[in-house]
């Protein structure tokens, strides 16, 4: 993986969507390739953990029902939402402010566009 193409896809996808406040990159296993948060204090770390989790559950539970593969997750909480996307190779996680609400179709687009470019 490139990560110097990682790092640009990530700081132009963060310029071009205001209502997102970071995304990790991660591999399928959870190490963190690249993270940018603006809330100090996140650790990259515990966000792949956790995504890559998540994504392993929902890709079992989508499989199960025979609705194919995973393509995103998404979580809505009291004050924003989590969007991760997966790839063979990488897991991206989205983080943005409950500001995002009316967004959330762009972002989703934003995040698929960014995935891709950093595999491709």
């Amino acid at each position: 993986m490139d990560k110097a193409k990682i790092e640009k896809v990530v700081s132009e996808t963060m310029a071009a969507n205001a209502d997102l406040e970071g995304i990790v990159i991660c591999d399928a296993k959870g190490s963190v390739l690249f993270g940018h948060t603006i809330s100090g204090g996140t650790k990259h770390s515990d966000i792949a953990n956790l995504a890559v989790k998540i994504a392993a559950n929902s890709s079992q539970l989508s499989a199960g029902l025979d609705k194919g593969g995973l393509k995103e997750v998404n979580i809505a909480s009291d004050t924003g939402f989590i969007l991760i996307l997966g790839d063979v190779k990488l897991v991206l996680t989205g983080v943005a402010g409950e500001g995002a609400r009316e967004s959330l179709g762009l972002l989703r687009m934003a995040l698929r566009r960014a995935l891709l470019q950093m595999v491709t």
